[in-house]
């Protein structure tokens, strides 16, 4: 792949899009960003991994805030910090981070609403990958070594997270075929079918 093409991935809890974004980095040759994003920040701005780690694609809450007005943000002196707390912090440094990864060459960003950070880059294409309750459990299960029931907590929950965490920041809806260029079902075929069809896609759209 010649031309610089930013890839930006939003997914379901459980939908194999992990390992389809490997797959498609190796495909391309080029880097796939997820937990590394967070260690590049943390080294970047000289923060922990541990604090990263817990505001990671998690929008700020009421008790984030503090009372009567707001935490302070630890990394501001000045009073307008207000309601600006560690989860919104971490956004605009995993933002920054994202924006000069993109401008450096071609690669994969997957989550933390990457479509929206890159949104007027023209070589941004945004994906994202769902698939069949049923499907998504069996992966969950043996994934993480949990019965179904359990992972079907596991989805609800980080499925919930991940959208209130994406519509907190952007303006548009996650998971909505319009927020995307691209949606792609998992279930509905296998792993080498949806990279080929995913380069080709990506290809056609530099």
């Amino acid at each position: 792949m010649n031309h610089r093409r930013i890839i930006c991935i939003g997914r379901e809890y459980g939908s194999g899009a992990r390992l389809i974004s490997q797959k498609l980095g190796e495909r391309l040759g080029i880097k796939v960003y997820d937990k590394v994003l967070l260690e590049q920040v943390a080294v970047e701005y000289g923060l922990t991994e541990e604090a990263i780690s817990k505001a990671d694609e998690q929008p700020a809450g009421w008790l984030d805030m503090g009372f009567p007005r707001g935490l302070r943000n630890p990394y501001k002196d000045t009073y307008d910090a207000l309601f600006y707390v560690l989860n919104d912090k971490v956004f605009d440094l995993q933002a920054k981070t994202m924006k000069k990864l993109a401008a450096a060459g071609s690669c994969i960003i997957v989550g933390r609403a990457g479509e929206e950070v890159l949104k007027n880059d023209p070589d941004m294409v945004s994906i994202f990958f769902h698939a069949h309750r049923p499907d998504r459990v069996k992966r969950i299960m043996e994934y993480e070594g949990i019965d179904a029931a359990t992972a079907e907590k596991r989805i609800d929950k980080v499925d919930k997270s991940r959208a209130n965490y994406h519509d907190y920041y952007s303006s548009k809806k996650w998971g909505r075929c319009a927020t995307y260029d691209l949606a792609v079902c998992t279930s509905s075929f296998d792993t080498e079918t949806i990279i080929e069809a995913l380069v080709q896609f990506i290809e056609a759209s530099a």
